[in-house]
């Protein structure tokens, strides 16, 4: 077994008539799992026939059938996913040239999504995976809580630390969602360490708020969930979290979040984290940004640690993750959480249960 959550299992199998080793993602015999399998059975079979030069960075479903009333999908097997690899580099951290090369990848796979009005809706680095070992090609993976834009099925997705404001507060959703979770994955591949730690979801926004401010009037006023997080007058409810921690609105700037004055990489940050989902890049724009198009050396060819000094997450603490709507989502944080809307705390990825192709 090579990873597992509510949806069942995804196992490292052997096929006898091709000889080739595969990932079989088996679901579970429920009509929920069941219905919203079929819905990724769709988007990887379009996905398939649009990337058949396999230059756009998606993992590859190579067939499905049904056993036992199980629906099994078999995929490419791949290697460990950057969650994995930043926790084998202690949380240091990438280089930018690295952090570029990642973002450039992602990028890819988005442009595709994009034409094709699909919302991957859990992009992390779980969910991110290395072709092969020591090599910085990847492909990304999961695709089970994905769905078309005109046809969505959830209010309530994405993995906490990578959720867009849009969805927190009860707006409608689109495809710019998923280049917030990016503008989030970026970041923490320079740090080691997610960008916004929320321990629920009401800290969660306070860590947006944090970094980037109060959200635009209008964006609270019309938000179908607000009363959640804000007072009658529009102001953010103080909360104190479980470590007796306060966070106040634009109380940290970006640029020392992340110990950077890379302002093209600091632009392109804050055009991915844009509160209002109309304002942000979409990823043929991000593709054309300076950070991205610069000059640069030669491709990285090893992923070295970045020589910067860093405060390090503890990686002895355990890694919880958080479920929602019958979907395991994980989020590496050492803090138990206590969402009020019925999120369940499961174990996260332990060694050898890692997602590899699912």
């Amino acid at each position: 077994m090579i990873g597992k959550g509510s949806y069942g299992q995804v196992a490292k199998c052997l096929d006898h008539k091709s000889n080739e080793l595969v990932a079989l993602k088996i679901i579970r015999n429920k009509k929920r799992f069941h219905h919203q399998s079929l819905v990724e059975l769709k988007i990887l079979d379009a996905l398939r026939r649009k990337d058949k030069d396999n230059t756009h960075n998606v993992v590859h479903m190579k067939d499905f059938f049904y056993f036992r009333n199980h629906l099994c999908i078999t995929f490419e097997l791949l290697g460990i996913n950057l969650y994995e690899l930043m926790k084998n580099n202690s949380f240091q951290g990438f280089s930018l040239s690295v952090v570029r090369h990642f973002t450039l990848s992602i990028l890819k796979c988005l442009q595709m999504l994009y034409v094709e009005k699909i919302i991957h809706c859990d992009l992390k680095p779980e969910n991110i995976v290395l072709c092969q070992k020591g090599q910085v090609s990847i492909k990304v993976i999961d695709f089970g809580s994905s769905c078309y834009e005109h046809q969505k099925v959830y209010t309530y997705i994405q993995s906490r630390f990578y959720r867009s404001p849009e969805v927190i507060m009860g707006h409608p959703y689109d495809m710019a969602i998923d280049m917030w979770s990016l503008g989030c994955i970026t970041a923490e591949l320079y740090t080691g360490y997610p960008l916004f730690p929320g321990e629920n979801e009401v800290e969660q926004l306070a860590c947006i708020m944090e970094v980037l401010g109060l959200p635009p009037a209008r964006f609270i006023q019309t938000a179908s969930r607000r009363q959640k997080f804000f007072d009658s007058k529009g102001f953010p409810k103080n909360i104190t979290n479980k470590r007796g921690k306060k966070r106040y609105p634009d109380s940290k700037d970006l640029t020392m979040v992340l110990k950077t004055y890379d302002m093209s990489f600091l632009d392109f940050l804050r055009r991915c984290l844009a509160w209002d989902p109309s304002l942000r890049m979409t990823p043929d724009q991000a593709l054309k940004h300076a950070w991205i198009r610069e000059p640069r050396n030669l491709e990285p060819r090893n992923l070295k640690p970045q020589p910067r000094p860093q405060t390090l997450r503890k990686s002895s603490f355990c890694f919880p993750s958080e479920t929602r709507k019958d979907k395991v989502q994980g989020c590496h944080h050492s803090v138990k959480k206590a969402d009020e809307i019925t999120e369940e705390t499961t174990d996260k990825m332990k060694d050898g249960t890692t997602n590899q192709a699912c």
